[in-house]
């Protein structure tokens, strides 16, 4: 019998079990897995299902894919079975997410050919025993000969390591609404929240829409639109902080077709640039730079091109600009983060012209499954990754900021005037003020690059030189299997990472789209080879 241990539970660890069990023949060796998780399997912490209702989606439903041979049911076909309208709801629960990913893994508990039990502990340890690596918790201890890194989000938590004593965790209040917490921010007080990103947009609707207040439709300038009707138990005041106090931009609505055929046109240069940067690196020993010049010089091409279909007064100085700063001259000229949103969603629906930031996020959001690609396991020099992160932050708030109705919602809390967003570190006179913290943990084993390991686990892999971190990376190297390489650059056989833990040699893991990442793919053919192993070898005797 192969014993594989899968160290966190939520839909990576799900879509690699998936996989593996379409992978085996009815002839291979059996399979036990335990899944370490203290949430429910396939779902796991951001996907439970018993968070607030008024949490939703951020993305568009139908990337949204468990299926396999025990279940061909995509998730917009599972819950159209459930509710002959689930198709009027753009953005779905998330809580309702959480039930398809978890009925998927009940699936293969009952069904599937794997031997699967969930074990309702955290890691907090992971060491090489010879051939075996043993897991423990704080309960006990096991031996397996496979384990796979799969955290996702829990690997570091929720809170950062310089969160202050007395400051809430956004999580406690939305994903895990943890009882007794509701007292901590009273009706009618004041809240200062730390972050103005999807996380932050979790705790204001918590406090809002989740504490009983509605919204009323209205027509605002030919534009559809919401009013805020209160309860009385929200907050008085809710204060959004940033460093660049810049609105997300809404999702684009209704690209043209010809801004998309434009896209397409892109692709290809895109992939032959990541594969001449990865030969390059192979010839040289991985020490020449990955020439970034050549990729921004090919996004920067289709944003002007998309420009001049869609009407928007731009030239290649004006978007680089626009890149560099992470706003337009047009947006900053905007009195306001909440000005800047009105404006963002009037384009959407034509309204007003196109900005710098809409043909930006449909240029970085279209082409992303082919960045994802080009930029996998390249060679960074120092300087470039810098540049780099800083880039990717401002387009990414181009690209993924939140859905429309979300956006609108925002929108009428600034207009009742519950609703304000500053810059980080302006003065704030406020009497009782309740901090939050809803800056999510980032991505990776570090809490920063070349900074401290994100928990005890992976500060022993990374001492015993089990894995390894590339300097100025906060994530674990991979081959394209995703089995780990350990500090000489070796594949270190049996220990696989998928998912968060390997953000930066790999990129967008923040996503339920179960095609972006092909590892966990390769993965499962990988352990199929290794079960089947005894049975071929009884056939060729």
């Amino acid at each position: 019998m192969t014993r594989i241990a899968m160290i966190g539970g939520g839909p990576k660890c799900l879509f690699a079990l998936l996989e593996l069990n379409d992978c085996l023949d009815a002839g291979d060796g059996p399979v036990h897995v335990d899944v370490y998780d203290p949430y429910p399997p396939g779902a796991g912490r951001v996907w439970n299902t018993g968070q607030p209702r008024e949490l939703r989606l951020n993305v568009n439903p139908r990337i949204i894919d468990a299926s396999s041979t025990l279940c061909t049911q995509t998730f917009n076909q599972w819950r159209a079975t459930k509710d002959a309208h689930a198709e009027n709801d753009t953005f779905p629960a998330r809580a309702l997410v959480g039930e398809y990913l978890n009925e998927q893994f009940q699936r293969l508990v009952e069904q599937g050919a794997l031997q699967v039990t969930h074990r309702a502990n955290a890691v907090t340890s992971l060491v090489r025993r010879g051939p075996q690596w043993e897991v423990s918790t704080q309960l006990e201890s096991k031996l397996y000969d496979e384990v796979v890194i799969s955290t996702g989000h829990g690997l570091a938590g929720y809170q950062l390591a310089s969160t202050e004593h007395g400051t809430l965790s956004a999580a406690e209040l939305t994903v895990e609404r943890t009882e007794g917490l509701i007292p901590a921010v009273p009706a009618g007080s004041q809240v200062l929240v730390r972050g103005a990103a999807l996380t932050a947009y979790d705790v204001v609707l918590t406090l809002t829409e989740g504490r009983g207040g509605r919204w009323e439709q209205i027509t605002e300038d030919g534009l559809s639109a919401l009013r805020y009707l209160p309860r009385g138990e929200e907050p008085s005041r809710i204060i959004l902080t940033s460093r660049s106090n810049i609105s997300l931009s809404p999702k684009p609505l209704n690209v043209p077709q010809e801004v998309r055929d434009v896209l397409d046109t892109y692709r290809e240069p895109i992939r032959r640039w990541g594969s001449a940067r990865k030969d390059a690196g192979r010839v040289n020993g991985q020490t020449v730079t990955s020439e970034f010049d050549g990729l921004w010089s090919i996004l920067l091409a289709c944003a002007v091109q998309c420009t001049g279909l869609v009407g928007v007064p731009a030239n290649e100085a004006t978007l680089w600009s626009t890149v560099l700063a992470g706003i337009s001259e047009e947006m900053k000229a905007k009195e306001s983060p909440a000005a800047q949103l009105r404006t963002s969603l009037r384009a959407n629906h034509g309204l007003d012209t196109y900005s710098h930031e809409w043909v930006w996020g449909v240029v970085w959001a279209g082409l992303y499954p082919q960045i994802v690609d080009a930029l996998s396991r390249i060679s960074w020099a120092a300087s470039e990754r810098k540049q780099f992160r800083i880039i990717a932050a401002n387009l990414e708030r181009m690209a993924f900021g939140p859905p429309e109705l979300t956006a609108l919602k925002l929108l009428a809390l600034y207009d009742a005037g519950i609703l304000s967003h500053e810059p980080l570190g302006q003065t704030h006179q406020l009497a009782d003020v309740v901090t939050i913290n809803a800056v999510t943990a980032p991505a990776g084993v570090l809490i920063e690059p070349d900074g401290k390991p994100a928990n005890e686990m992976i500060r022993d892999l990374l001492t015993a030189g089990e894995v390894l971190v590339r300097s100025g990376e906060r994530g674990l190297l991979t081959d394209t299997d995703g089995t780990c390489l350990n500090v000489r650059g070796e594949r270190n056989e049996s220990l696989t990472a998928l998912g968060r833990p390997t953000e930066d040699p790999t990129l967008g893991h923040d996503t339920l789209n179960r095609n972006l990442h092909p590892e966990f793919q390769e993965w499962a053919k990988r352990i199929k080879r290794l079960v089947a192993a005894p049975s071929q070898k009884v056939a060729a005797n």
